[in-house]
Protein backbone atom coordinates (compact mmCIF):
# COMPACT_ATOMS: atom_id res chain seq x y z
CA UNK A 1 0.00 0.00 0.00
CA UNK A 2 1.60 3.22 -1.16
CA UNK A 3 -0.44 5.94 0.59
CA UNK A 4 0.62 7.15 4.03
CA UNK A 5 -3.01 7.21 5.17
CA UNK A 6 -3.50 3.55 4.24
CA UNK A 7 -0.32 2.41 5.99
CA UNK A 8 -1.16 4.36 9.15
CA UNK A 9 -4.77 3.16 9.15
CA UNK A 10 -4.13 -0.54 8.62
CA UNK A 11 -1.08 -0.55 10.87
CA UNK A 12 -2.96 1.01 13.78
CA UNK A 13 -6.01 -1.16 13.09
CA UNK A 14 -4.01 -4.39 13.08
CA UNK A 15 -2.27 -3.36 16.29
CA UNK A 16 -5.60 -2.61 17.99
CA UNK A 17 -7.12 -5.95 16.93
CA UNK A 18 -4.06 -7.86 18.19
CA UNK A 19 -4.27 -6.03 21.52
CA UNK A 20 -7.96 -6.94 21.85
CA UNK A 21 -7.25 -10.59 21.08
CA UNK A 22 -4.41 -10.64 23.60
CA UNK A 23 -6.68 -9.15 26.26
CA UNK A 24 -9.35 -11.76 25.52
CA UNK A 25 -6.74 -14.52 25.79
CA UNK A 26 -5.38 -13.24 29.11
CA UNK A 27 -8.79 -12.70 30.72
CA UNK A 28 -10.62 -15.75 29.35
CA UNK A 29 -8.71 -18.46 27.57
CA UNK A 30 -5.92 -18.98 30.13
CA UNK A 31 -8.50 -19.71 32.86
CA UNK A 32 -10.23 -22.45 30.88
CA UNK A 33 -9.87 -25.77 32.63
CA UNK A 34 -8.75 -24.37 36.01
CA UNK A 35 -10.58 -26.56 38.57
CA UNK A 36 -10.38 -23.79 41.16
CA UNK A 37 -12.62 -21.56 39.05
CA UNK A 38 -16.09 -22.65 40.13
CA UNK A 39 -17.68 -20.28 37.67
CA UNK A 40 -16.15 -22.44 34.91
CA UNK A 41 -17.90 -25.59 36.15
CA UNK A 42 -20.94 -26.95 34.39
CA UNK A 43 -24.14 -28.40 35.87
CA UNK A 44 -24.52 -26.62 39.24
CA UNK A 45 -27.89 -28.33 39.73
CA UNK A 46 -26.31 -31.73 39.15
CA UNK A 47 -23.55 -30.82 41.61
CA UNK A 48 -26.13 -30.02 44.28
CA UNK A 49 -27.98 -33.28 43.59
CA UNK A 50 -24.75 -35.27 43.96
CA UNK A 51 -23.94 -33.69 47.32
CA UNK A 52 -27.50 -34.38 48.51
CA UNK A 53 -27.26 -38.05 47.56
CA UNK A 54 -23.84 -38.31 49.19
CA UNK A 55 -25.41 -37.20 52.47
CA UNK A 56 -28.14 -39.83 52.00
CA UNK A 57 -25.43 -42.42 51.26
CA UNK A 58 -23.76 -41.65 54.58
CA UNK A 59 -27.06 -42.62 56.26
CA UNK A 60 -28.35 -45.46 54.10
CA UNK A 61 -25.26 -46.99 52.58
CA UNK A 62 -23.59 -47.37 49.19
CA UNK A 63 -26.63 -49.10 47.68
CA UNK A 64 -28.55 -45.84 47.84
CA UNK A 65 -25.96 -44.05 45.68
CA UNK A 66 -25.77 -47.00 43.27
CA UNK A 67 -29.55 -47.00 42.89
CA UNK A 68 -29.58 -43.23 42.26
CA UNK A 69 -26.74 -43.41 39.72
CA UNK A 70 -28.36 -46.25 37.80
CA UNK A 71 -31.45 -44.11 37.24
CA UNK A 72 -29.48 -41.23 35.72
CA UNK A 73 -29.17 -40.63 31.94
CA UNK A 74 -26.14 -42.07 30.19
CA UNK A 75 -24.47 -38.67 29.69
CA UNK A 76 -24.73 -38.04 33.45
CA UNK A 77 -23.41 -41.46 34.32
CA UNK A 78 -20.32 -40.79 32.16
CA UNK A 79 -19.46 -37.84 34.37
CA UNK A 80 -19.83 -39.58 37.79
CA UNK A 81 -17.64 -42.40 39.06
CA UNK A 82 -18.06 -44.07 42.49
CA UNK A 83 -15.35 -46.36 43.87
CA UNK A 84 -15.83 -48.48 47.00
CA UNK A 85 -13.24 -49.33 49.65
CA UNK A 86 -11.94 -52.25 47.62
CA UNK A 87 -11.26 -50.04 44.58
CA UNK A 88 -14.19 -51.28 42.48
CA UNK A 89 -16.46 -48.95 40.58
CA UNK A 90 -20.04 -49.55 41.79
CA UNK A 91 -21.38 -49.85 38.23
CA UNK A 92 -18.49 -52.11 37.24
CA UNK A 93 -17.00 -49.56 34.87
CA UNK A 94 -13.35 -48.97 34.07
CA UNK A 95 -11.92 -46.03 36.00
CA UNK A 96 -9.79 -43.64 33.88
CA UNK A 97 -6.12 -43.69 34.80
CA UNK A 98 -6.04 -39.88 35.01
CA UNK A 99 -8.45 -40.15 37.95
CA UNK A 100 -5.94 -41.99 40.17
CA UNK A 101 -4.14 -38.85 41.54
CA UNK A 102 -7.47 -37.33 42.51
CA UNK A 103 -8.61 -40.52 44.31
CA UNK A 104 -5.27 -40.81 46.06
CA UNK A 105 -5.70 -37.32 47.48
CA UNK A 106 -8.88 -38.37 49.36
CA UNK A 107 -8.71 -39.57 52.95
CA UNK A 108 -10.54 -39.34 56.25
CA UNK A 109 -8.92 -35.94 56.83
CA UNK A 110 -9.20 -34.67 53.26
CA UNK A 111 -12.74 -35.41 52.19
CA UNK A 112 -12.85 -33.16 49.13
CA UNK A 113 -10.30 -32.58 46.36
CA UNK A 114 -10.15 -30.87 43.01
CA UNK A 115 -8.12 -31.71 39.93
CA UNK A 116 -8.21 -32.63 36.26
CA UNK A 117 -9.52 -35.85 34.77
CA UNK A 118 -8.69 -36.18 31.10
CA UNK A 119 -7.94 -32.41 31.19
CA UNK A 120 -11.45 -31.72 32.50
CA UNK A 121 -12.01 -29.91 35.81
CA UNK A 122 -13.29 -32.40 38.37
CA UNK A 123 -14.16 -32.58 42.07
CA UNK A 124 -13.85 -35.70 44.30
CA UNK A 125 -15.63 -36.54 47.58
CA UNK A 126 -14.82 -39.08 50.28
CA UNK A 127 -17.84 -40.49 52.15
CA UNK A 128 -16.92 -42.63 55.25
CA UNK A 129 -19.45 -44.82 57.06
CA UNK A 130 -19.43 -46.69 60.29
CA UNK A 131 -18.03 -50.16 60.16
CA UNK A 132 -15.13 -49.16 57.88
CA UNK A 133 -17.24 -48.87 54.77
CA UNK A 134 -16.40 -45.86 52.52
CA UNK A 135 -17.16 -44.49 49.06
CA UNK A 136 -15.09 -42.20 46.82
CA UNK A 137 -17.07 -40.25 44.24
CA UNK A 138 -15.52 -38.27 41.39
CA UNK A 139 -17.65 -35.77 39.48
CA UNK A 140 -16.30 -34.42 36.17
CA UNK A 141 -17.63 -30.90 36.62
CA UNK A 142 -16.66 -29.36 33.28
CA UNK A 143 -15.26 -29.82 29.80
CA UNK A 144 -11.65 -29.89 28.70
CA UNK A 145 -9.75 -26.72 27.95
CA UNK A 146 -9.94 -27.40 24.21
CA UNK A 147 -13.71 -27.97 24.36
CA UNK A 148 -14.24 -24.81 26.40
CA UNK A 149 -12.08 -22.84 23.95
CA UNK A 150 -14.05 -24.15 20.98
CA UNK A 151 -17.33 -23.28 22.66
CA UNK A 152 -16.04 -19.83 23.54
CA UNK A 153 -14.98 -19.25 19.94
CA UNK A 154 -18.33 -20.37 18.57
CA UNK A 155 -20.48 -18.53 21.11
CA UNK A 156 -18.62 -15.45 22.33
CA UNK A 157 -15.34 -14.94 20.50
CA UNK A 158 -16.70 -13.91 17.08
CA UNK A 159 -19.09 -11.26 18.45
CA UNK A 160 -16.23 -9.88 20.54
CA UNK A 161 -13.88 -9.91 17.54
CA UNK A 162 -16.41 -8.22 15.23
CA UNK A 163 -17.28 -5.51 17.75
CA UNK A 164 -13.62 -4.94 18.59
CA UNK A 165 -12.69 -4.77 14.91
CA UNK A 166 -15.44 -2.25 14.11
CA UNK A 167 -14.74 -0.08 17.16
CA UNK A 168 -10.97 -0.10 16.64
CA UNK A 169 -11.45 0.45 12.89
CA UNK A 170 -13.43 3.64 13.48
CA UNK A 171 -10.93 4.90 16.04
CA UNK A 172 -7.94 4.07 13.82
CA UNK A 173 -9.60 5.64 10.77
CA UNK A 174 -10.12 8.89 12.66
CA UNK A 175 -6.55 8.79 14.00
CA UNK A 176 -4.99 8.06 10.59
CA UNK A 177 -7.14 10.73 8.95
CA UNK A 178 -6.18 13.26 11.60
CA UNK A 179 -2.47 12.53 11.17
CA UNK A 180 -2.40 12.33 7.36
CA UNK A 181 -4.75 15.21 6.50
CA UNK A 182 -2.11 17.91 7.17
CA UNK A 183 0.25 16.11 4.81
CA UNK A 184 -2.49 15.98 2.16
CA UNK A 185 -2.99 19.72 2.61
CA UNK A 186 0.73 20.33 2.22
CA UNK A 187 0.81 18.16 -0.90
CA UNK A 188 -2.09 20.12 -2.38
CA UNK A 189 -0.31 23.36 -1.57
CA UNK A 190 2.96 22.26 -3.19
CA UNK A 191 1.12 21.18 -6.33
CA UNK A 192 -0.72 24.47 -6.61
CA UNK A 193 2.46 26.43 -6.04
CA UNK A 194 4.26 24.28 -8.60
CA UNK A 195 1.44 25.04 -11.04
CA UNK A 196 2.08 28.76 -10.58
CA UNK A 197 -0.49 29.70 -7.92
CA UNK A 198 1.88 31.46 -5.55
CA UNK A 199 -0.99 33.17 -3.73
CA UNK A 200 -2.14 29.90 -2.15
CA UNK A 201 -1.62 29.66 1.62
CA UNK A 202 -1.68 26.46 3.63
CA UNK A 203 -1.81 27.89 7.17
CA UNK A 204 -5.64 28.30 7.30
CA UNK A 205 -6.10 24.61 6.46
CA UNK A 206 -3.89 23.45 9.38
CA UNK A 207 -5.58 25.35 12.20
CA UNK A 208 -6.15 23.15 15.24
CA UNK A 209 -3.24 20.81 14.54
CA UNK A 210 0.01 20.49 16.46
CA UNK A 211 2.48 23.31 16.97
CA UNK A 212 5.07 21.62 14.75
CA UNK A 213 2.67 21.40 11.81
CA UNK A 214 1.63 25.00 12.37
CA UNK A 215 5.25 26.13 12.24
CA UNK A 216 5.85 24.06 9.10
CA UNK A 217 2.81 25.64 7.43
CA UNK A 218 3.97 29.12 8.43
CA UNK A 219 7.43 28.47 6.99
CA UNK A 220 5.89 27.14 3.77
CA UNK A 221 3.65 30.21 3.41
CA UNK A 222 6.60 32.49 4.13
CA UNK A 223 8.61 30.76 1.41
CA UNK A 224 5.83 31.05 -1.18
CA UNK A 225 5.26 34.70 -0.24
CA UNK A 226 8.93 35.50 -0.80
CA UNK A 227 8.95 33.62 -4.11
CA UNK A 228 5.79 35.45 -5.18
CA UNK A 229 7.26 38.81 -4.26
CA UNK A 230 10.54 38.01 -6.03
CA UNK A 231 8.77 36.95 -9.21
CA UNK A 232 6.56 40.03 -9.14
CA UNK A 233 9.61 42.24 -8.70
CA UNK A 234 11.34 40.43 -11.56
CA UNK A 235 8.38 40.99 -13.87
CA UNK A 236 8.12 44.64 -12.87
CA UNK A 237 11.83 45.07 -13.51
CA UNK A 238 11.55 43.51 -16.96
CA UNK A 239 8.63 45.75 -17.83
CA UNK A 240 10.33 48.84 -16.47
CA UNK A 241 13.45 48.07 -18.49
CA UNK A 242 11.31 47.41 -21.56
CA UNK A 243 9.58 50.76 -21.14
CA UNK A 244 12.94 52.49 -20.78
CA UNK A 245 14.20 50.76 -23.95
CA UNK A 246 11.32 52.07 -26.02
CA UNK A 247 12.51 55.68 -25.87
CA UNK A 248 15.99 55.11 -27.35
CA UNK A 249 14.45 52.61 -29.78
CA UNK A 250 12.00 55.25 -30.99
CA UNK A 251 14.86 57.74 -31.46
CA UNK A 252 16.79 55.06 -33.35
CA UNK A 253 13.87 54.49 -35.71
CA UNK A 254 13.49 58.23 -36.26
CA UNK A 255 17.19 58.55 -37.05
CA UNK A 256 16.90 55.56 -39.37
CA UNK A 257 14.03 57.21 -41.22
CA UNK A 258 16.05 60.46 -41.63
CA UNK A 259 19.03 58.47 -42.91
CA UNK A 260 16.89 56.77 -45.52
CA UNK A 261 15.51 60.12 -46.71
CA UNK A 262 19.02 61.19 -47.66
CA UNK A 263 18.87 58.51 -50.36
CA UNK A 264 22.42 57.28 -50.03
CA UNK A 265 22.17 54.02 -51.95
CA UNK A 266 25.50 52.73 -50.71
CA UNK A 267 24.10 52.70 -47.16
CA UNK A 268 20.79 50.98 -47.98
CA UNK A 269 21.95 47.41 -47.13
CA UNK A 270 23.32 48.56 -43.80
CA UNK A 271 20.21 50.61 -43.08
CA UNK A 272 18.05 47.55 -43.86
CA UNK A 273 20.01 45.50 -41.35
CA UNK A 274 19.58 48.23 -38.73
CA UNK A 275 15.86 48.38 -39.51
CA UNK A 276 15.43 44.62 -39.09
CA UNK A 277 17.30 44.70 -35.80
CA UNK A 278 15.13 47.59 -34.58
CA UNK A 279 11.94 45.78 -35.60
CA UNK A 280 13.16 42.63 -33.85
CA UNK A 281 13.83 44.58 -30.68
CA UNK A 282 10.43 46.28 -30.91
CA UNK A 283 8.72 42.87 -31.14
CA UNK A 284 10.58 41.65 -28.07
CA UNK A 285 9.54 44.70 -26.05
CA UNK A 286 5.92 44.43 -27.20
CA UNK A 287 5.71 40.78 -26.17
CA UNK A 288 7.34 41.43 -22.80
CA UNK A 289 4.89 44.23 -22.06
CA UNK A 290 1.98 41.96 -22.91
CA UNK A 291 2.91 39.53 -20.12
CA UNK A 292 0.91 40.15 -16.92
CA UNK A 293 2.82 41.42 -13.90
CA UNK A 294 1.01 39.04 -11.54
CA UNK A 295 -1.58 36.30 -11.59
CA UNK A 296 -4.18 38.85 -10.47
CA UNK A 297 -3.65 41.00 -13.55
CA UNK A 298 -6.99 40.00 -15.08
CA UNK A 299 -9.88 41.89 -16.61
CA UNK A 300 -13.44 40.70 -17.24
CA UNK A 301 -14.35 38.97 -20.50
CA UNK A 302 -16.74 41.59 -21.88
CA UNK A 303 -16.81 40.64 -25.57
CA UNK A 304 -17.72 37.67 -27.79
CA UNK A 305 -15.93 36.34 -30.86
CA UNK A 306 -16.90 33.68 -33.40
CA UNK A 307 -14.00 31.21 -33.74
CA UNK A 308 -14.53 30.15 -37.37
CA UNK A 309 -14.67 33.74 -38.55
CA UNK A 310 -11.68 34.72 -36.41
CA UNK A 311 -9.45 31.97 -37.79
CA UNK A 312 -10.58 32.69 -41.36
CA UNK A 313 -9.61 36.34 -40.89
CA UNK A 314 -6.24 35.35 -39.40
CA UNK A 315 -5.62 33.04 -42.37
CA UNK A 316 -6.22 35.95 -44.75
CA UNK A 317 -3.93 38.23 -42.71
CA UNK A 318 -1.12 35.66 -42.77
CA UNK A 319 -1.65 34.70 -46.40
CA UNK A 320 1.31 36.71 -47.71
CA UNK A 321 3.62 35.35 -45.00
CA UNK A 322 2.53 31.77 -45.76
CA UNK A 323 2.81 32.28 -49.52
CA UNK A 324 6.34 33.64 -49.25
CA UNK A 325 7.33 30.40 -47.54
CA UNK A 326 5.15 28.24 -49.82
CA UNK A 327 3.07 27.00 -46.87
CA UNK A 328 -0.67 26.54 -47.28
CA UNK A 329 -3.44 26.48 -44.68
CA UNK A 330 -5.83 23.52 -44.38
CA UNK A 331 -8.75 24.59 -42.18
CA UNK A 332 -11.30 21.93 -41.27
CA UNK A 333 -14.49 22.83 -39.41
CA UNK A 334 -17.98 21.44 -38.86
CA UNK A 335 -19.33 24.89 -39.86
CA UNK A 336 -21.08 25.22 -36.52
CA UNK A 337 -21.19 28.68 -34.97
CA UNK A 338 -18.77 28.73 -32.03
CA UNK A 339 -19.01 31.77 -29.77
CA UNK A 340 -16.32 32.36 -27.14
CA UNK A 341 -16.18 35.08 -24.49
CA UNK A 342 -13.10 37.31 -24.75
CA UNK A 343 -11.88 40.83 -24.19
CA UNK A 344 -10.30 43.13 -26.70
CA UNK A 345 -7.89 41.48 -29.11
CA UNK A 346 -6.14 39.24 -26.56
CA UNK A 347 -7.45 35.96 -27.98
CA UNK A 348 -6.77 37.15 -31.53
CA UNK A 349 -3.15 37.88 -30.65
CA UNK A 350 -2.69 34.46 -29.01
CA UNK A 351 -4.10 32.54 -32.00
CA UNK A 352 -2.12 34.67 -34.44
CA UNK A 353 1.08 33.88 -32.54
CA UNK A 354 0.37 30.14 -32.69
CA UNK A 355 -0.35 30.30 -36.45
CA UNK A 356 2.83 32.31 -37.06
CA UNK A 357 4.86 29.70 -35.18
CA UNK A 358 3.26 26.94 -37.27
CA UNK A 359 4.24 28.76 -40.50
CA UNK A 360 7.72 29.48 -39.17
CA UNK A 361 8.57 25.87 -38.29
CA UNK A 362 6.89 24.22 -41.32
CA UNK A 363 9.21 23.50 -44.27
CA UNK A 364 8.59 25.01 -47.69
CA UNK A 365 5.90 23.27 -49.71
CA UNK A 366 4.13 21.84 -46.62
CA UNK A 367 0.89 22.74 -44.87
CA UNK A 368 -0.48 23.95 -41.55
CA UNK A 369 -3.58 22.00 -40.48
CA UNK A 370 -6.21 23.84 -38.43
CA UNK A 371 -8.98 21.66 -37.01
CA UNK A 372 -12.00 23.36 -35.38
CA UNK A 373 -14.65 21.31 -33.65
CA UNK A 374 -17.34 21.47 -31.00
CA UNK A 375 -17.02 19.09 -28.02
CA UNK A 376 -19.75 19.27 -25.41
CA UNK A 377 -19.83 22.84 -24.15
CA UNK A 378 -16.30 23.56 -25.36
CA UNK A 379 -14.69 24.73 -28.56
CA UNK A 380 -11.53 22.86 -29.56
CA UNK A 381 -8.89 24.36 -31.86
CA UNK A 382 -5.91 22.29 -32.97
CA UNK A 383 -3.07 23.78 -35.04
CA UNK A 384 -0.58 21.23 -36.41
CA UNK A 385 2.56 22.26 -38.30
CA UNK A 386 4.72 20.10 -40.57
CA UNK A 387 8.00 20.61 -38.75
CA UNK A 388 10.17 18.21 -36.78
CA UNK A 389 8.18 18.53 -33.56
CA UNK A 390 9.58 19.02 -30.08
CA UNK A 391 11.31 16.45 -27.83
CA UNK A 392 8.82 14.82 -25.48
CA UNK A 393 10.75 16.05 -22.45
CA UNK A 394 10.29 19.69 -23.52
CA UNK A 395 6.57 19.72 -24.37
CA UNK A 396 5.71 21.35 -21.04
CA UNK A 397 8.73 23.65 -20.95
CA UNK A 398 7.89 25.42 -24.23
CA UNK A 399 5.14 27.32 -22.41
CA UNK A 400 7.65 28.96 -20.07
CA UNK A 401 8.66 32.55 -20.87
CA UNK A 402 11.95 32.93 -22.81
CA UNK A 403 12.26 29.16 -23.27
CA UNK A 404 13.27 27.84 -26.68
CA UNK A 405 14.31 24.36 -27.70
CA UNK A 406 17.79 23.79 -29.09
CA UNK A 407 16.34 23.31 -32.56
CA UNK A 408 14.63 26.70 -32.41
CA UNK A 409 17.56 28.82 -31.26
CA UNK A 410 18.93 29.76 -34.64
CA UNK A 411 18.60 33.35 -35.68
CA UNK A 412 17.02 32.23 -38.92
CA UNK A 413 13.96 30.88 -37.12
CA UNK A 414 13.56 34.08 -35.15
CA UNK A 415 11.48 34.32 -31.98
CA UNK A 416 12.54 34.62 -28.40
CA UNK A 417 10.34 32.21 -26.43
CA UNK A 418 7.43 34.42 -25.40
CA UNK A 419 4.70 33.51 -27.90
CA UNK A 420 3.47 30.30 -26.28
CA UNK A 421 3.89 31.73 -22.77
CA UNK A 422 1.60 34.62 -23.70
CA UNK A 423 -0.83 32.23 -25.40
CA UNK A 424 -0.98 30.03 -22.31
CA UNK A 425 -1.70 33.01 -20.04
CA UNK A 426 -4.33 34.29 -22.43
CA UNK A 427 -6.10 30.93 -22.71
CA UNK A 428 -6.03 30.51 -18.91
CA UNK A 429 -7.62 33.95 -18.51
CA UNK A 430 -10.36 32.75 -20.89
CA UNK A 431 -11.00 29.75 -18.56
CA UNK A 432 -9.59 27.37 -21.15
CA UNK A 433 -6.69 24.97 -21.48
CA UNK A 434 -3.78 24.58 -23.89
CA UNK A 435 -1.48 21.63 -24.50
CA UNK A 436 1.27 20.65 -26.93
CA UNK A 437 2.01 17.22 -28.35
CA UNK A 438 3.71 15.65 -31.33
CA UNK A 439 1.69 14.15 -34.17
CA UNK A 440 3.05 11.13 -35.99
CA UNK A 441 3.73 11.94 -39.63
CA UNK A 442 3.36 15.68 -39.03
CA UNK A 443 4.95 17.99 -36.48
CA UNK A 444 4.00 19.84 -33.31
CA UNK A 445 0.30 20.27 -32.50
CA UNK A 446 -1.12 22.94 -30.20
CA UNK A 447 -4.59 22.11 -28.89
CA UNK A 448 -6.71 24.82 -27.28
CA UNK A 449 -10.02 24.25 -25.49
CA UNK A 450 -12.24 27.21 -24.70
CA UNK A 451 -15.72 27.29 -23.10
CA UNK A 452 -18.46 28.26 -25.52
CA UNK A 453 -21.19 30.75 -24.66
CA UNK A 454 -24.85 30.54 -25.54
CA UNK A 455 -25.83 32.03 -28.87
CA UNK A 456 -28.28 34.26 -26.98
CA UNK A 457 -25.45 35.75 -24.93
Amino acid sequence: MSSLFGRMFFGAWLTAVIMVLAAVYITHIREFGDPAQKDRWEGPELFREITHNLRMTRRHGIEHFRHWLERQPVDVQKRIFAIDRDGNEILARTVPQSMAPLLAALSYRNREARGLVDKKPSVAFFVPRRGGESLSVVFVAGKSKEELLLRFVLRSFWPILVLATLASGLACYWLARYLSKPLDNLRTATRRVAAGDLSYRVTPTLRGHSRELGELAADFDSMTAQVQESMAEQRRLIKDVSHELRSPLARLQVALGIARQKNVQALDPELDKIGKAADYLEDIIADILSLPVSGNDERPLDDVVEINSLLAALRDDLKDEATSKQVRFDIRSDERELLVATRGSSLTAALENILRNAIKYSPAGSQVAVDIRHSGDQCQIQVTDSGNGVPESELQAIFRPFYRTDEARSRESGGFGLGLAIAQRTVAQHNGSIEAFNVAGAGLAIRIKLPCVDANF
